[in-house]
């Protein structure tokens, strides 16, 4: 057997005996929830605030006609104030950080009428290709006609939202819920090979390399 043939076999023995711990990383949900009383009043145009950004327009211009922290029914089934109040004439729109598998927030109306449908939802997939518009009807309560949008599915990008503004002139939403992703890392992958393993190798090595010489050595005697 010559040395190229052992030190393939010592190799494999090493490499059996040797391990490799991989580690795996995980995906968590984590779930945000905005009750609108987190920061002092201020526009909402532009603001960026755990892990999304609002947009509002009025005929397609930025807007500080929508606030964060501001009031409008009181206290209702989907919304207690403060919210986020604004024109209905405008558009309001959820950028949000990384994509969401769940999305729910309530809006009220300042009408006592039902509204059918009283605000309107299009969801945005991660490519920004639109997923639907989702209607959303409304009824009333003391001053108000509020109604609950809730959503769990494919990934959503961006939410817009848009108001009946025929039947009321401001909304209030609240209580936007979101759930994204919170991807873990992955641990370290250690690679650990036995220490007798490499004694081994460099013993077969030795002998193989004394052998050559001592073998040398009987030749020039001859």
């Amino acid at each position: 057997m010559n040395i190229l043939t052992v030190l393939k076999k010592i190799s494999m023995v090493m490499a059996g005996a040797g391990f490799v711990a991989l580690g795996t990383g995980g995906v968590a949900e984590a779930t945000t929830t905005l009750t609108f009383d987190e920061l002092p009043l201020q526009a909402v145009d532009d603001l960026s605030f755990k892990g999304v950004t609002f947009d509002f327009k009025l005929n397609n211009i930025d807007s500080t006609d929508a606030s964060y922290n501001a009031f409008g029914p009181g206290i209702v089934n989907f919304v207690q104030d403060p919210s986020l109040e604004g024109n209905t004439a405008g558009t309001l729109t959820l950028n949000f950080d990384t994509f969401v598998s769940k999305l729910e927030f309530g809006v009220a109306l300042n009408t006592n009428a039902n509204t059918t449908p009283g605000f309107t939802v299009e969801l945005f997939d991660l490519g920004f290709n639109s997923l639907g518009v989702t209607p959303v009807s409304t009824n009333p309560l003391v001053g108000f006609s509020e109604g609950l949008f809730s959503y769990f599915g494919a990934p959503v990008k961006q939410a817009v939202v848009n108001f009946d503004q025929t039947s009321a002139t401001r909304f209030t939403l609240d209580n936007l819920i979101f759930q994204s992703p919170n991807v873990q890392p992955a641990k370290p992958i250690p690679v650990s090979i036995p220490e007798p393993a490499s004694r081994l190798c460099f013993i077969v090595i030795a002998a193989f390399g004394g052998g050559s010489i001592l073998k040398g050595r009987l030749q020039a005697k001859i």
